[in-house]
């Protein structure tokens, strides 16, 4: 389980993947806004937008194995996170993992809907191909001098003010 994950502390982690049912009931039958909704289901709004342009353009509710691989665009999280997340075991998640093509194939939606927030991109290194990176190019001498005061692998979070809370972005 990654370090930022709640597990033992008394706080769960939430992410609006595994609401993708209460948003499509709020957003399509009950017909409120996505604001209202994410903020009734106590969801990050930006997060919650991302899961409405995935169920508008699936038609309905995508299975929690499809929403699993969404999450697992975020390389922040391993598959204790992601089990926590949907509330099923770590088995489960790494079978989602093992699966991906198949789950993918047999619900498909373009790869673009797959990047919820502003911090992830379709193409984006992951931190272990960006540090490899770097140390290939401080081997040719092309970067010298120390590194930033950050690491790679430092969670980064973003403060929004209406939730009172921090939310994860991604991992630097």
């Amino acid at each position: 389980m990654s370090e930022d994950s709640g597990a033992g502390c008394g706080i769960r982690l939430r992410h609006a993947l595994a609401f993708a049912a209460d948003i499509y009931r709020g957003v399509f039958v009950n017909k409120q806004t996505i604001a209202w909704t994410a903020k009734s289901l106590d969801l990050e709004v930006m997060q919650t937008e991302g899961v409405f342009r995935i169920l508008r353009h699936f038609g309905g509710v995508p299975s929690p194995e499809r929403l699993a691989l969404v999450a697992m665009r975020d390389w922040g999280y391993d598959d204790a996170d992601i089990a926590e997340i949907f509330d099923r075991s770590e088995g489960w998640a790494a079978d989602v993992r093992r699966r991906a093509l198949a789950i993918r194939a047999a619900e498909f939606f373009p790869e673009s809907l797959e990047y919820l927030d502003v911090g992830l991109c379709p193409g984006d290194p992951s931190p272990d191909e960006l540090a490899s990176r770097v140390a290939e190019l401080r081997g040719r001498g092309v970067i010298t001098g120390r590194s930033p005061t950050r690491r790679p692998g430092i969670r980064s979070y973003l403060w929004n003010g209406s939730a009172h809370a921090f939310f994860p972005i991604g991992v630097e």
